[in-house]
């Protein structure tokens, strides 16, 4: 019998990523699969406190007799308080914006809390997500980082299932994430001839040089034509000029176009680097 423990990390993934059973959601290499080559995991997030903020049932008293009912079942929410620095809490507010995803619950054994369909297929639990400051410091230092869940389907709390594992999530998905980089903008767009400077920086670390084009992808754009980063220059300690084209016959992007960009650096099949999105305006 497996006792209930405190939450000590939860784990998110996009709404639609899975485990085929019991087995593979236990597996290391499957969640690294995940983590590196699908994308469909995020790194294990720490929690200094959270508060389960589910509303109460319902309780009515009938009319006749005076028996007491409870005549509905609230879906779950919580408010997390995560561990975390000044640079992944920028991340999270740009991530977590609202949209569906899964959540994992990683207890004080390190055994993962998730639900399991009628099939045997294990999932976390649905929610959105909103990452949300309130401006300034608070005293707390530890309660600075929020987020807030709503979880959609109470089903699938009554189907969850608690999994032990062999290995740790904490250190061992950590370890394993793509190292985390900061795209932004070093100027604007110029259409004339086609290029946009812009400085890239390992998370609150230093630049990163030696990338390629094929680094770089569209995400992307306002139905253009095939759009692509189609050369740089470094130009040392993280800086970069990118050509940004669109259409079978390269041209630059033209006024009211956009396009969405990302790093994405592979090593194999396995992503080594990746960058949060960017949107190039022209």
């Amino acid at each position: 019998m497996q006792d209930l423990k405190e939450i000590k990390n939860i784990l998110i993934t996009t709404e639609g990523a899975s485990f085929t059973s019991a087995a593979n959601a236990a597996s290391l290499a499957a969640w690294k699969t995940k983590l590196q080559v699908d994308l469909t995991a995020y790194v294990p997030l720490g929690i200094n406190d959270y508060d389960p903020t589910t509303d109460d049932p319902n309780i009515v008293t009938m009319p006749v007799g005076g028996r007491k009912a409870v005549t509905n079942t609230p879906i779950p929410s919580a408010v997390f308080r995560l561990s975390s620095n000044f640079c992944d809490y920028k991340e999270l507010m740009t991530a977590f914006k609202g949209g569906t995803f899964r959540m994992f619950f990683v207890d004080a054994a390190g055994a993962i809390f998730g639900t399991k369909t009628s099939t045997g297929v294990v999932k976390g639990f649905a929610c959105t997500l909103n990452a949300v400051s309130k401006g300034m410091p608070l005293k707390e230092v530890a309660n600075n980082f929020t987020l807030y869940a709503n979880f959609l389907n109470y089903d699938e709390f009554e189907a969850a299932t608690l999994i032990t594992l062999s290995w740790s999530p904490t250190l061992e998905l950590t370890e394993a994430a793509p190292i985390g980089l900061t795209l932004s903008y070093a100027g604007a767009y110029s259409i004339s001839p086609g290029t946009i400077a812009v400085q890239i920086n390992t998370r609150c670390g230093d630049g990163l040089e030696d990338l390629v084009v094929g680094d770089f992808e569209v995400l992307e754009s306002n139905d253009l034509d095939t759009p692509a980063v189609t050369s740089i220059v470094d130009n040392d300690n993280g800086s970069y000029t990118l050509t940004i084209q669109k259409g079978s016959s390269p041209a630059s992007l033209a006024s009211g176009d956009y396009v969405v960009i990302r790093v994405k650096k592979v090593a194999t099949t396995i992503v080594t680097y990746i960058s949060g999105r960017l949107t190039v305006n022209a």
